[in-house]
């Protein structure tokens, strides 16, 4: 049979729970949500321990037949959610207990919603945090580095060079020490001897 196969209960349309039949072992699954391309998410059995049911995904193939992509094993999950369907809005008929469900008490969840909320020092020995906040480096630790200006930037030739720049904000002024100054006369002996040799 071509199409999802989905069956609905009687009542108004955005109240009444609808099922789709599972094309391999054609149990009807009450369908939570859809996802951006239309195709149903049902809840499916599962003999996984610690869970009540699993998430299954169905679509068509080339010729219209549904099928599930991901087999008994239901929609595998990664630690941002669901693995590569997006835009998934929740059925009308389904319960919202079911998503809570999903994100908050089946096996793994917890963890899942605690890694995308929490950031931890990557010297802790712990596993389920981020190490870093990929928004922003405010939890980089090591010393922060001080702001270079562009190399060949005029701020730059400031920094380095600005001494030799007579606009600049601060003025060269040497300054003469007792020591430079005998440096600077044991220099000058020293080449006038030589000259005169």
């Amino acid at each position: 049979m071509a199409g999802y196969n989905i069956e609905c209960d009687p009542g108004d349309l955005y109240s009444r729970k609808c099922y789709v039949i599972n094309p391999t072992t054609k149990a009807r699954e009450e369908i939570i949500g859809y996802d951006s391309a239309g195709n149903p998410l049902s809840k499916g059995a599962t003999s996984a321990a610690g869970t009540a049911w699993q998430i299954n995904y169905t679509t068509l193939d080339q010729s219209g037949n549904a099928y599930q992509p991901y087999g008994t094993a239901g929609v595998p999950w990664t630690l941002s959610g669901i693995a590569g369907i997006f835009g998934v809005m929740p059925s009308s008929g389904a319960d919202s207990q079911d998503w809570k469900y999903i994100t908050e008490v089946a096996p793994g969840s917890y963890s899942r919603k605690m890694y995308n909320q929490r950031v931890c020092n990557p010297l802790w020995p712990t596993f389920g945090c981020r190490t870093a906040d990929p928004e922003s480096s405010n939890t980089v630790t090591t010393a922060p580095t001080e702001s270079q200006p562009a190399p060949g930037s005029e701020a730059w030739y400031d920094k380095y060079f600005g001494w030799f720049s007579a606009e600049s904000e601060e003025s060269f002024s040497p300054r003469f020490t007792t020591a430079g100054m005998i440096v600077a006369g044991i220099g000058l002996v020293a080449l006038g001897r030589r000259l005169r040799d």
